[in-house]
């Protein structure tokens, strides 16, 4: 699992717009536009994947700045991280200093666990026994013993 702050996921993004819009940003920067009406002062608001619609930062190009929203953020870390899966965070403490009021996270997991079938694992549990891994060997025969039961 990857975890990104918000630096890491404008790095990312700065990547990914390049290739995709074929021009490079000048500046990407987290918005500090309300996207609720209702909020409060003193209020946090949360986002987060479901909320696929929500405006988190402006992409300033040499001549025009456009939105960014959610989705294109997840859309953009998958295109990083290839067969991921992508939790993006966006808080925005309305009390906090204008500077310091929206931050952004990921969470970009992968489902590497592989299932494997027994003559799979005996095979890899022999490989185990000739490269005289014994770490690889007790977590294959665990598997093995998992499957057997």
């Amino acid at each position: 699992m990857i975890t990104l702050n918000t630096q890491g996921i404008k790095e990312v993004l700065h990547k990914q717009i390049t290739k995709f819009f074929e021009a490079e940003p000048v500046m990407l920067e987290l918005t500090q536009d309300i996207q609720n009406n209702d909020a409060e002062a003193g209020q946090t608001l949360h986002f987060s994947n479901p909320h696929y619609w929500v405006k988190v930062m402006d992409c300033s190009f040499e001549s025009y700045v456009r939105p960014v929203i959610l989705c294109e953020v997840i859309y953009f870390l998958k295109k990083e991280y290839m067969d991921a899966e992508v939790e993006v965070n966006v808080d925005i403490d309305l009390s906090a200093p204008a500077d310091e009021r929206i931050t952004i996270s990921a969470t970009v997991s992968f489902n590497d666990q592989v299932d494997l079938e027994r003559t799979e694992l005996n095979n890899l549990i022999d490989l185990a026994l000739q490269l005289k891994d014994k770490e690889w060997f007790e977590e294959l025969s665990s598997r093995y013993n998992a499957i057997s039961a």
